[in-house]
C-alpha cells in the first residue's frame, strides 16, 4: 500500500491548518494578582483573580478578595464589573471588570452589593470627566478624585495557566497524526 500527498482531501488539509493555528495562537491565562492603590484617603490592597489577556497587560477580573483599607479588613466585594456599564445600568454592577498591569485602560468597579452601596472603582477618562477617576465608598475612604498611576500596582501573585510549549507541540502532533490517518486514501 502506498499513501501519497495527493491522497489528502482539501477539507482535511484546512482542518489541520485550523488546528495548528488555534493551538499556536496566543492564549489567555487565569492567574492571581496582588492589587494596591493609594488614594488621598488611604491604601486599598486586595487579591484579584482574573484572566491575563494575550496582550500580557489587560486582566479580565473575575473576583476580588482579602480587601484591606489602611491595613485593616475592609468590606467584602463579591460583585465586580465595568464602571462604565454600572453608570449606564443605573448603578447596577454589570459588564466585564478590567484592570491592567501597567495601570492603563482601567474600567473596574468592585462592590458589596449589586447596587454598589460600598466599594471602589476606576472610571476611564471621557465618560464623565476628562481624566481617569478613582472613586470609593465609605468603607474605602469615600473619595472621588483623579486617578494617579504611580499610586497603582497590580502584580502577578501566580503564573498564568498557559500550556507549556512542549505540551502544545505534543497536542498538535497527536491532532495532526489523527487527521492524517483519518483522511488518507489507500492506493491499491
Amino acid at each position: 500500500m502506498k499513501v501519497t500527498v495527493a491522497s489528502f482531501n482539501k477539507p482535511l488539509t484546512v482542518a489541520l491548518a485550523t488546528v495548528a493555528t488555534a493551538t499556536l495562537a496566543p492564549v489567555a491565562g487565569a492567574a492571581t494578582f496582588n492589587f494596591s492603590y493609594t488614594s488621598s484617603a488611604g491604601t486599598i490592597t486586595a487579591t484579584v483573580d482574573g484572566t491575563l489577556q494575550p496582550d500580557n497587560n489587560t486582566v479580565f477580573v473575575s473576583s476580588i478578595s482579602n480587601t484591606t483599607f489602611n491595613g485593616s479588613a475592609a468590606p467584602a466585594l463579591p460583585f465586580v464589573g465595568s464602571f462604565v456599564d454600572r453608570i449606564l445600568a443605573g448603578g447596577v454592577v454589570t459588564g466585564q471588570a478590567v484592570l491592567s498591569l501597567d495601570g492603563s485602560g482601567l474600567d473596574f468597579s468592585a462592590c458589596n452589593t449589586t447596587n454598589c452601596n460600598d466599594g471602589f472603582g476606576f472610571l476611564p477618562a471621557g465618560i464623565i470627566f476628562p481624566f481617569d477617576l478613582f472613586a470609593s465608598g465609605a468603607g474605602y475612604g469615600s473619595v472621588g478624585e483623579p486617578f494617579v498611576i504611580t499610586n497603582y500596582s497590580l502584580t502577578p501573585a501566580s503564573t498564568p495557566t498557559v500550556p507549556e510549549p512542549a505540551t502544545v507541540l505534543g497536542l498538535l502532533s497527536v491532532a495532526g497524526v489523527g487527521l492524517l490517518c483519518k483522511g488518507r486514501k489507500l492506493e491499491k
